[in-house]
């Protein structure tokens, strides 16, 4: 059915092109894929329709495509929605978004309702990277999914956690666990908290941390120091604020009468009441009408780096890197004009973005650009004008 399709890609190559005609071939190469797979949801789709008692459209995708049990379902689901969602299936066969945009849409639909998520989402999905999306997405069907329903998915996966150890054969201690959202919030919190802590230990930016433990070994070595280190005797040194767990709260929802409005972790998972309300019990509040506790934000040019207050803004405001959504412990806070003489920028949180470091090298090193377009975040190209996005950084700064 597909051999032309075959034969024409085969036919292609990278070899001799220049660097403009290699992004330009990366970029049809994606419509094309966007747009198999925009088709081969639809076949998917297509199978459940049988209702020949043959395998479902999941078994099928997995067995058929090698993909994983978990890409299985996430592409069944995916197929169902789209098919009440045009102008989201119309843009993938388009290639102006990817199957993530997809999946993000119909993970939306699946809370709201695939016409609204649809019709609310798949004009903003065709600007802005998929993980970007896929956060905005989510605080979308936050805004109007049913507290009911937040609570029914937070108590399943809180009933679903789990924990266990074993030695394998070699004797080495195998330790497994899945936790719920927001306890998982929290114990990553602390896992990047102590490998940054090892990262620097081991030399950090100015050494050669590597060569002294991987990144795997500090992992190790941070998780076996936070289940058997003895509690400190003097205070802790409060942790920066990028490792800290963060909740974004619309006041009306710390009312005790009639709350309303969202709650969630920086990254979209939407909280129910019950949870937030634990969680506030041991959290600090801070306002986030920039100033509202007292806090002084705006620093102007009285220093250069950002305070931890500046910080908790940033990270409430932006959740992570601006660019690629890499974790907030993997950002630093960067001056959209440079502070440095001629241009004086201003330490002030409507002039800074969160930016992971990868992304952080290339304004600073490689001599990019950050600019809204189109209301979103996106690294201009040195000269060129074009736009850039890049993968979640992988260590932390």
């Amino acid at each position: 059915m597909f051999e032309a399709t075959h034969t024409e890609l085969e036919a292609s190559s990278p070899s001799g092109l220049s660097r403009p005609r290699l992004e330009s071939a990366i970029e049809e190469l994606s419509r094309v894929e966007s747009h198999a797979a925009e088709r081969r949801l639809a076949f998917t789709a297509a199978i459940d329709d049988l209702d020949d008692g043959g395998l479902n459209a999941e078994t099928v995708t997995r067995s058929r495509t090698k993909r994983s049990k978990r890409a299985s379902e996430k592409a069944a689901k995916t197929a169902k929605a789209l098919r009440n969602m045009p102008k989201t299936k119309a843009a993938l066969a388009d290639g102006r978004i990817t199957e993530e945009h997809a999946d993000a849409a119909a993970d939306a639909a699946e809370r709201v309702s695939p016409a609204e998520a649809d019709d609310a989402l798949a004009a903003d999905a065709a600007l802005q990277p998929a993980d970007r999306f896929a956060k905005q997405s989510r605080s979308w069907a936050n805004a109007r999914e049913r507290e009911e329903e937040i609570e029914a998915r937070q108590q399943r996966r809180w009933v679903a956690r789990v924990a266990r150890t074993w030695t394998n054969a070699d004797g080495m201690l195998c330790l497994y666990g899945e936790f719920d959202p927001v306890a998982g919030a929290a114990v990553k919190k602390a896992f990047d908290r102590e490998t940054n802590r090892l990262w620097h230990h081991d030399g950090g930016r100015d050494g050669t941390p590597d060569e002294i433990r991987t990144r795997d070994q500090r992992g190790a070595d941070a998780i076996a120091g936070l289940l058997t280190r003895e509690p400190a005797t003097q205070p802790a040194k409060p942790p920066h604020p990028k490792h800290v767990l963060m909740v974004r709260v619309d006041v009306d929802r710390l009312r005790a009468d009639g709350p309303s409005g969202t709650a969630e972790l920086v990254d979209g998972t939407p909280l129910p009441q019950a949870t937030l309300e634990r969680i506030a019990c041991g959290a600090d509040l801070i306002g986030m009408i920039y100033g509202a506790d007292g806090s002084v934000l705006w620093q102007g040019r009285r220093v250069r780096t950002a305070t931890d207050d500046q910080w908790l803004a940033l990270v409430a405001r932006d959740g992570g890197c601006a660019i690629c959504s890499a974790d907030p412990a993997y950002c630093e806070a960067h001056h959209i004009d440079p502070w440095a003489p001629p241009t004086n920028g201003r330490t002030d949180i409507d002039r800074m973005a969160l930016v992971c470091t990868s992304d952080h090298h290339l304004i600073h090193e490689q001599g990019y650009t950050l600019a809204r377009v189109e209301g979103s975040w996106q690294l201009i190209r040195p000269g060129r004008g074009e736009k850039t996005s890049r993968a979640p950084a992988d260590e932390a700064a």
